[in-house]
């Protein structure tokens, strides 16, 4: 005789119930040339205790889940029901990449032995809507593997990607549902178990091995991160600020000892781990006092530090993680109005890269930085919208592909507005050729084609008739769609966009 029991609950939404940890392996996903590719796939680990005591049982369930089975056979691994709820935790979270797979199921089982005969997962869609959604994990797994390269370090990867989650997410503080990758790396949004999930997805793709841990009495998920022979508390949730600040990247809780992130005036506390972070080779490091993203220009790392109470306040920085040796680039005036003849003290200019140039705000304007030569040029010199009377100012920038956005807010204690400001690539021939951008109006990331008007993958007839359209008012764009029409890179929309794409339709050029 058989029941079948039904595992409801968000067991883990916000955070999981249980802690101890695991070793499974992802998989990886297709990605184009352009990705990063490592020779190796990173371990995901979490509960490695139940995950040992069934094994063989992730390569059936994970084959069910591919699948989207209604009910995947777990008969020959003699599952107590008191193990049914772990086990199945175990399974999503060092899978991240079934990001469908619902946390409540049903499970059946034999009333005899008290044994689990079959899970019966739920789904948040089909297979045939599943292939859309995870083309979209995958465009933008693509883009930010394609941030790190074989030259750098694994604890300069790990950096590449903790930034890049910081900057890409923004913590939903309404909707603790939002908890897996496509929540974090699509939408942009989620709680700290889609943060954790997403990072150890890069990483393991990325080739580095990683944990999830848990505390349940913080109501909280983060990472363990292993670089070299040691493992390192990374807590990408907490380094977002909660304020969604567009461009900054805090690094408070990147590569800590066990001893340091139970010590922090924001301390971690009450959670059990398999790997213990015991080196404190990067408790006392300058990293910690960045909080814009360190980019990467031929294999040195830059940023700048905002907190008037530091050496190098207001001032861009050569950086070299791995000895903790910094060098001062430029120092930068900049001050943001309070009001009232009052200033901030501390700064908010963020930086960015596009083709081996930096590129950073002040509270009105965007500047270029040439690492080569030491030049300095005003990309624009008064950002619309910014205003002394409503004291409107710029809180940050973001650069997706050569798209470039800045973040409009009248105080840094509240959420920004995102606003497309200008593409900064002058290329002339660029119709064809594909590119990143961030869409101002969602704050999310869209893969573009230069010349795709339409923005439906091709370039053809209805892509010079849709400029055309928007020439003269009759069609209004949306921004990956002006952005993908501006193929002479003047920053407008015009009759020659339309001509351009003809002649390249029929191979002129």
């Amino acid at each position: 005789m058989s029941k079948r029991n039904k595992f409801t609950g968000r067991f883990f939404a916000l955070m999981l119930t249980v802690m101890i940890a695991v070793s499974c392996v992802v998989s990886t996903g297709v990605f184009t040339t352009s990705a990063y590719s490592s020779d190796k796939v990173g371990q995901i680990v979490y509960n490695k205790t139940i995950h040992d005591k069934y094994k063989g049982i992730d390569s059936v369930v994970c084959e069910g889940f591919k699948n989207f089975d209604e009910e995947i056979d777990v008969s020959d691994f003699n599952i107590p029901r008191s193990d049914a709820a772990e086990i199945f935790k175990v399974m999503t979270l060092t899978h991240p990449e079934f990001f469908y797979v619902k946390t409540g199921f049903s499970y059946t089982y034999d009333a005899a032995n008290d044994k689990v005969i079959g899970f019966f997962p739920e789904y948040t869609c089909d297979s045939s809507q599943y292939q859309s959604m995870k083309k979209a994990v995958d465009n933008e797994t693509e883009r930010i593997l394609s941030l790190v390269n074989d030259s750098m370090t694994d604890a300069e990867k790990a950096l590449v990607i903790h930034d890049e989650l910081t900057i890409l997410g923004r913590y939903s503080t309404d909707d603790h549902n939002k908890a897996d990758i496509y929540d974090l790396l699509v939408d942009g949004t989620s709680v700290c178990q889609g943060y954790a999930l997403a990072y150890s997805y890069l990483l393991s793709l990325a080739g580095i091995d990683s944990e999830i841990v848990v505390s349940v009495s913080m109501n909280h998920m983060w990472n363990k991160v292993h670089i070299g022979n040691a493992w390192y508390n990374v807590d990408v949730t907490w380094d977002d600020p909660l304020y969604d600040r567009p461009g900054h990247a805090q690094h408070t809780y990147f590569l800590l000892s066990d001893n340091a992130i139970q010590n922090l005036p924001s301390k971690h506390y009450n959670y059990t781990t398999t790997n213990k972070a015991t080196s404190t080779k990067y408790d006392n490091s300058k990293i910690h006092t960045f909080d814009t993203r360190l980019c990467e220009i031929n294999g040195d790392f830059y940023g700048i530090i905002n907190d008037y109470d530091l050496a190098d306040a207001k001032t861009m920085v050569k950086y070299d993680l791995e000895n903790n040796k910094s060098e001062s680039v430029k120092k930068i005036s900049a001050r943001w109005s309070a009001g009232q003849g009052y200033y901030w003290q501390n700064s908010f200019m963020s930086l960015e890269k596009y083709n081996d140039m930096l590129y950073y705000n002040t509270d009105k304007s965007v500047y270029s930085y040439n690492v080569r030569t030491g030049k300095t040029e005003t990309i624009v010199q008064k950002i619309s919208g910014t205003s002394d009377s409503t004291l409107v100012a710029c809180y940050g920038i973001v650069l997706k592909g050569d798209g470039l956005c800045v973040a409009l807010s009248d105080s840094p204690n509240k959420n920004s507005t995102m606003q497309f400001l200008k593409r900064i690539d002058r290329g002339n021939n660029l119709i064809g050729t594909t590119n990143y951008i961030m869409a101002s109006s969602l704050g999310a990331t869209q893969k573009i084609l230069y010349g795709d008007a339409n923005c439906d993958g091709v370039i053809n007839v209805a892509d010079a008739t849709a400029v055309q359209k928007a020439v003269v008012g009759v069609l209004i764009q949306s921004d990956a769609e002006f952005i993908s029409s501006d193929v002479n890179s003047d920053s407008s929309i015009s009759v020659t966009d339309a001509t351009i794409m003809q002649k390249y339709i029929v191979g002129i050029v």
